[in-house]
């Protein structure tokens, strides 16, 4: 099938938790990039990875518009299904758009305490009920620990499988030193570093792999992720 060509061939493979595939229940996953690097396509190929898995995603976007996510979704999928049956890619995209909900909030509104009251009114009346949360639109810079810890209990208590995307800024310092204080809050921790012909990953955590350069990138194209050479 489709899908599950699309789940083997995913470069996310190398960051596995578990052998379903992604993160356990429970776990707290963390990519962090400058503005404006692929942080976001990141986290929607995450996303993606466990639509195409059955797992039903909540997209939490701090920031941003409902029609400027489903833009990015859109246009990232459309290039992942590029050379595939059409037929069977509308099918696939179908299926996975229905299990997806976009909740957005306003910067300086979104705390983890009204992600839960919000999450559990859709549960409650049984309008959606996630087993994967991603998280954009957060700042390295600016109490992201406490969010983190807050992210960790909740996930924790659902049993659910988190991704935050967090940016930096060119002058806050090199990404590692930003990232490392907060690797005890996390169980995978990622970063996206811009180099000559591409966006490379630095695992800066990884329990399941090896650490450090990987060789997986975000294509400055598409900003697909894909295997370097």
């Amino acid at each position: 099938m489709l899908k599950n060509e699309m789940v083997a061939k995913n470069p996310l493979r190398g960051l596995d938790q578990s052998p379903g595939g992604g993160l356990m229940p429970g776990q707290v996953g963390l990519v962090a990039a400058r503005a404006g690097t692929g942080k976001t396509a990141f986290l929607i190929q995450v996303s993606l990875d466990n639509l195409f898995r059955g797992n039903p995603v909540l997209h939490v976007s701090v920031g941003d518009t409902v029609t400027h996510v489903k833009a990015w979704y859109n246009e990232l999928y459309r290039d992942l299904a590029d050379g595939y049956d059409l037929e069977k890619a509308r099918e696939v995209w179908d299926e996975a758009q229905a299990n997806r909900m976009i909740m957005t909030f306003r910067v300086q509104a979104f705390t983890v305490a009204k992600l839960e009251e919000r999450l559990a009114d859709l549960v409650e009346q049984g309008i959606f009920s996630p087993r994967a949360v991603v998280v954009d639109g957060l700042d390295l810079d600016e109490g992201l620990s406490e969010i983190l810890d807050a992210l960790a209990a909740f996930a924790r208590e659902k049993g659910l499988k988190v991704w935050v995307a967090a940016r930096t800024h060119r002058t806050s310092g090199p990404l590692d030193e930003k990232v490392t204080p907060l690797l005890d809050r996390v169980q995978v921790a990622v970063g996206l570093e811009p180099e000559a012909k591409a966006l490379t990953l630095a695992v800066f955590k990884n329990p399941s792999g090896t650490e450090g350069r990987t060789r997986i990138s975000l294509d400055p194209r598409t900003l697909l992720l894909g295997a370097t050479d």
